[in-house]
């Protein structure tokens, strides 16, 4: 269902999504979201692909995708399993993530808001105070059962508020909801074979994939990634 434009409601995402057409195509001549250059858009074609990125293999076809354009969040694609992929860009960190239906519920939201509270003039410290708030007031909940989300995309990218792009080293992984657990609690620590991402509401234990997953995901990524890097600007150094 191209285009459908979705209806958040205070707590939890409504059931009733409000057709508005055709979603516009993003890319192109640099455009941007929100007239920030930490937002650059993407083709819809390129943003899906990336979104579905997150997912292994088996679970792409038939996964929920929603995609950044002018407007916000929309759904691009309405998928028939639990899961729904989306390429984050809270505060310039732009990545794929691919949540369950209990991410869905309760943590998809803050990236889909997000982009609402920047499209309306808010600032990233603005809106990281409206999340700690929202928390504290239970507009936002943590997850209520256990799950995972999956990272698995060998792509992340800081975008600064000049529009500078970096890339970070490539950590396929697993998060598992983890929400107020600290690396003490876990026995975790970075390096470890799990860590807690932040301790908070939304905080997960990430679960590194092993090296050879990992050299795998990133070959079979290289056409996504040239892609991908050539729609943000991104520049290797010399």
């Amino acid at each position: 269902m191209r285009g459908t434009r979705v209806v958040w409601s205070a707590m939890v995402l409504m059931s009733a999504l409000s057709p508005a057409g055709a979603a516009q195509s993003a890319g192109g001549d640099g455009a941007r979201f929100a007239q920030s250059p930490q937002y650059p858009l993407l083709p819809r074609a390129l943003e899906i692909d990336l979104a579905l990125s997150a997912a292994p293999k088996h679970l792409r076809d038939d996964a929920t995708v929603w995609v950044l354009d002018k407007s916000g969040y929309a759904i691009a694609r309405k998928g028939s399993n639990a899961f729904t992929c989306v390429v984050s860009r809270r505060a310039g960190d732009l990545f794929p993530v691919c949540w369950d239906a209990e991410g869905t519920r309760s943590l998809l939201p803050l990236d889909v808001e997000d982009a609402q509270l920047r499209l309306s003039g808010k600032s990233g410290a603005a809106i990281e105070a409206i999340v700690t708030e929202r928390f504290k007031s239970g507009q936002y909940h943590a997850p209520s059962r256990p799950g995972i989300a999956y990272m698995l995309s060998p792509m992340r990218y800081r975008i600064d508020e000049h529009g500078g792009v970096t890339r970070t080293t490539s950590n396929p992984h697993l998060m598992f909801y983890g929400p107020n657990l600290t690396d003490t609690d876990i026995g975790g620590g970075r390096g470890a074979f799990v860590f807690m991402n932040r301790v908070g509401p939304d905080g997960m234990m990430i679960v590194p994939i092993g090296q050879k997953e990992r050299d795998a995901i990133v070959s079979d990524a290289q056409s996504l990634i040239a892609q991908v890097e050539q729609a943000i600007g991104y520049q290797p150094s010399r």
